[in-house]
């Protein structure tokens, strides 16, 4: 069993025990908070569908929280050997299991076969599958791609069992609990060529940029008017003459660019290509100047000492919007004293946002460029140099902890209840919803001195009726938990 931080940062212990003869467990010395409870057993799966991933709990100070239940059944299991062309086994090649309906499927829908491939006979062997009716293929195909691997191993055209490169051809696999479906078995037809690119990185006045990561995503086209993109880093860098080179890429429609550090005032364009039979050559990234940014991010009216030390743990991100411009950002690590520098900027309109593990009850209030307030963002110039900007953080320890109690009626397991909390005064909606625990337990942390409207909602996924709802008023004090108990009577529908 493991309990973990429902919101967990990097360092964040995960607390576990270990059933006994009987199933039964023990976690003991669990701090204040909100937590996920699961029972960590790869070859079984929670037979309840809502829960399946395990279940949410609030814990208060001296609380000893009991029948935190756990219903496992064996999962499904596939086994196969995936051969190619020649009958010779294909090894180490990855597996892949697919829903066949997203909208049918019982229960939610995750990434399965991540960790299961075939072994040095060609023979794989998956197991911990929730019942349901999947696909199962090898390979990329024209709707998938899953980067560059560096390692030089020949590409196979996605394949669907037994030998389908379609994917409306392929044959359903049907998988119960307990069961073992073996013998799907997989054909490969012959590898899909590879191919390189490569190009140089070049400045305004044609000089070679050095030492940058070169960036690739395969464009995937949807139909004549929409395409989506996928990719990411290739682990290709330039050279001292600014030339690049990224190999084994199978035929298709991409974009290349390239990544100079956040503090760099260079900026490219992504440059569009298509591999058809051929290496590409002669690509040319052309980098330019951007405006650059520098400024400090300041701790406001914090009496909690450890708050700046959790800020310099934060990291900060810098994004442009403007006439032609869908966005632009980059991100970098608070400096220690509080400083930070972006550069290779376009024109537009800059607004900042904060990020990290540490993130909860930091929010910025506000902005200032050579101490004044900017209520829309900082407007930058091409090549312009911005400083003396001012990110005002502001730190909340308020919380509201509470307990919703349900009336007249009997609450179904794949039952939610939603806790939404809105400042008044407030209408930006900042404040994520949160959900109660299996006992109606919610703990809501972060939040800022003042009057808040916080609403329940009995939710029932599937259900025609509207949901019971109930809302009240609640005040939060600075470094306080506020304790309230909310009823819902469930025979009453909502707005």
């Amino acid at each position: 069993m493991g309990v973990r931080s429902s919101r967990p940062a990097q360092f964040d212990p995960t607390f576990k025990a270990t059933t006994d003869q009987d199933g039964n467990y023990r976690v003991g010395d669990v701090p204040t908070g909100s937590y996920e409870v699961a029972s960590v057993a790869p070859a079984f799966v929670i037979s309840e569908v809502n829960n399946s991933r395990g279940q949410t709990l609030i814990i208060i100070e001296g609380e000893h929280v009991e029948g935190i239940d756990f219903d496992l059944v064996r999962g499904g299991v596939i086994t196969g050997k995936v051969t190619d062309a020649d009958g010779s086994p294909v090894v180490a090649e990855r597996v892949n299991l697919l829903p066949v309906d997203q909208r049918n499927q019982r229960g939610p829908v995750y990434a399965v076969s991540s960790g299961f491939q075939t072994d040095d006979r060609g023979i794989y062997r998956m197991f911990g599958i929730r019942p349901g009716s999947y696909k199962v293929s090898i390979g990329q195909g024209d709707t998938t791609f899953y980067g560059v691997s560096g390692t030089g191993r020949p590409a196979y055209r996605a394949t669907f069992y037994p030998d389908a490169t379609d994917p409306a051809k392929a044959t359903i696999v049907e998988i119960d609990e307990g069961t073992e479906t073996n013998k799907i078995d997989i054909t490969l037809g012959p590898t899909v060529p590879g191919f390189s690119v490569s190009g140089r990185v070049v400045d305004e006045s044609g000089k070679p940029v050095s030492n940058v990561s070169i960036g690739l995503s395969r464009i995937i086209m949807i139909d004549a008017n929409n395409s989506s993109r996928s990719g990411g880093g290739t682990g290709a860098r330039s050279d001292s003459q600014g030339e690049f080179r990224v190999e084994n890429l199978p035929p298709g429609k991409y974009s290349i660019s390239s990544y100079p550090p956040p503090e760099s005032d260079l900026r490219t364009g992504p440059v569009a290509f298509e591999i058809l039979d051929q290496d590409v050559t002669g690509l040319l990234i052309k980098s330019s100047i951007g405006a650059s940014l520098s400024g400090m991010v300041v701790l406001e009216g914090s009496k909690d000492n450890s708050a700046a030390a959790r800020l310099a743990r934060l990291h900060i991100t810098a994004s442009v919007y403007g006439d032609g411009n869908p966005g632009f950002g980059r991100t970098s690590q608070i400096n220690p004293n509080g400083s930070f520098r972006f550069g290779g900027f376009p024109a537009g309109t800059v607004n900042f946002s904060l990020g990290g593990d540490l993130l909860r009850g930091f929010a910025i209030s506000r902005l200032e460029r050579d101490g004044v307030v900017q209520q829309n963002g900082i407007q930058i110039q091409n090549v312009e140099q911005v400083t003396g900007i001012r990110v005002v953080v502001a730190y909340y320890n308020g919380a509201i902890r509470g307990v919703v109690k349900l009336e007249n009626g009997t609450w179904p397991s794949s039952g939610r209840l939603l806790i939404q909390l809105t400042k008044s005064g407030d209408q930006s909606g900042n404040i994520q919803p949160s959900d109660a625990d299996s006992r109606g337990h919610f703990l809501i942390e972060g939040l800022a001195a003042g009057d808040y409207e916080l609403r329940v909602i009995a939710y029932v996924p599937g259900s025609s009726q509207r949901p019971p709802t109930t809302k009240q008023i609640v005040t939060v004090t600075d470094g306080a938990a506020t304790n309230v108990t909310v009823t819902i009577d469930l025979t009453t529908p909502g707005p």
